[in-house]
């Protein structure tokens, strides 16, 4: 593995999903300056997943070679993200005569008067230290699963065939039929293309170094946009809250399904990610969606945070739907606000076309 490679495929986890996002993160009304970024990324990555998931299916039951998907999926990506960087070039050009106040707006003024950055704390260094830790410990050590016998084989069967899931990776033979249970979701096929696109990293050293580390950040991105959306006006309580988000995760390991031992041990696999990186985001979007009835940006984005949910495991069609169903109860009735059910129904449309497809498949 090079350096190259390794460049590659930071080019396209971060900035290629990063201006993807900045168009929809200038939409959202609740995103500070100091945040804009991690919105940013946050939206891109989520729009990319579900682009990827709606890309591959078709194109696995077509049976579309490996580099087809890559090439689409890349081309896609691309086109939206010259897109939204043009889109969000113009407000920002027009934002460059605000005044004094406005530029000031991000700092606040401490009971001795003096003037301190709202996104700044005592706490945030050592937030950042733990995250730190966290990032290399999941990067360089190894976690052997027997689940990579599926899903890391499917990763690199199609990327030594250059075929979508038309190979059985336990024996080598072609399949008879679809496997009903994981061809609805592509994340192995994402594990290939990301392998393929960033110039032949092959797929098992993708997993198990690069992925993590990634997957953890993302995590961390996530928690700090719920951060946000709790306290928005006191950067003290929201680094607080991350401390705290860090010390649960690092002594969850008293189960092997809690969502730290998926986020340390199994980040390179589907299942962790629905309960490590899509439950969090679920909270966080219905919480912006509902309790603040924003607008359709968040139902917008629960549409995609479901369909990067099936995209991860077929567990996340129900994992995705059930939570949604809950708070859209939890704020449409005392609120008697109805149209929150067919929002939410919308939002869950690829979920509920996956499990009628789950069960003609099997």
């Amino acid at each position: 593995m090079k350096m190259l490679n390794v460049l590659l495929f930071i080019l396209l986890v971060v900035p290629m999903p990063l201006l993807n996002g900045l168009f929809w993160s200038a939409k959202d009304k609740s995103s500070s300056r100091s945040h804009h970024l991690l919105s940013a990324l946050f939206y891109g990555m989520f729009l990319e997943f579900a682009l990827f998931e709606i890309l591959a299916i078709p194109m696995v039951f077509f049976k579309c070679s490996l580099l087809q998907l890559s090439v689409t999926w890349l081309a896609l990506s691309l086109v939206l993200a010259v897109f939204s960087f043009c889109k969000s070039l113009h407000p920002a050009l027009r934002k460059t005569g605000t005044s004094a106040a406005d530029e000031t707006s991000t700092e606040a003024v401490d009971s001795d008067g003096i003037r301190t950055r709202k996104w700044f704390s005592p706490l945030l260094p050592v937030v950042l230290l733990c995250i730190l830790l966290q990032f290399f410990y999941v990067t360089f050590n190894q976690h052997i699963d027997e689940d990579d016998a599926f899903y890391v084989a499917t990763a690199t069967t199609a990327v030594e065939t250059n075929t979508l899931m038309e190979y059985d990776p336990y024996t080598g033979d072609l399949y008879s039929e679809p496997p009903a249970r994981y061809v609805l979701s592509a994340w192995p096929l994402y594990l290939a293309v990301l392998s393929t696109l960033s110039g032949g990293i092959h797929p098992t050293i993708l997993a198990h170094l690069l992925i993590p580390g990634f997957v953890l950040l993302f995590a961390y991105c996530i928690y700090a946009l719920i951060a946000k959306s709790l306290f928005p006006d006191d950067c003290s309580k929201q680094h607080l809250f991350l401390l705290l988000i860090s010390l649960l995760l690092s002594f969850s390991g008293f189960s092997v399904y809690s969502s730290g031992t998926f986020l340390f041990v199994r980040a390179w696999q589907g299942k962790a990610l629905v309960a490590s990186i899509t439950q969090p985001t679920l909270f966080y979007l219905c919480r912006c969606a509902m309790k603040e009835d924003n607008g359709t940006i968040f139902w917008f984005y629960l549409f995609c945070a479901v369909t990067a949910s099936c995209m991860f495991s077929s567990m996340g069609v129900i994992l995705a739907t059930v939570p949604i169903g809950i708070y859209t109860l939890i704020y449409a009735v005392p609120q008697r606000k109805w149209r929150y059910f067919y929002r939410s129904a919308f939002s869950c449309l690829y979920a509920v076309f996956c499990g009628i497809a789950y069960l003609i498949l099997s």
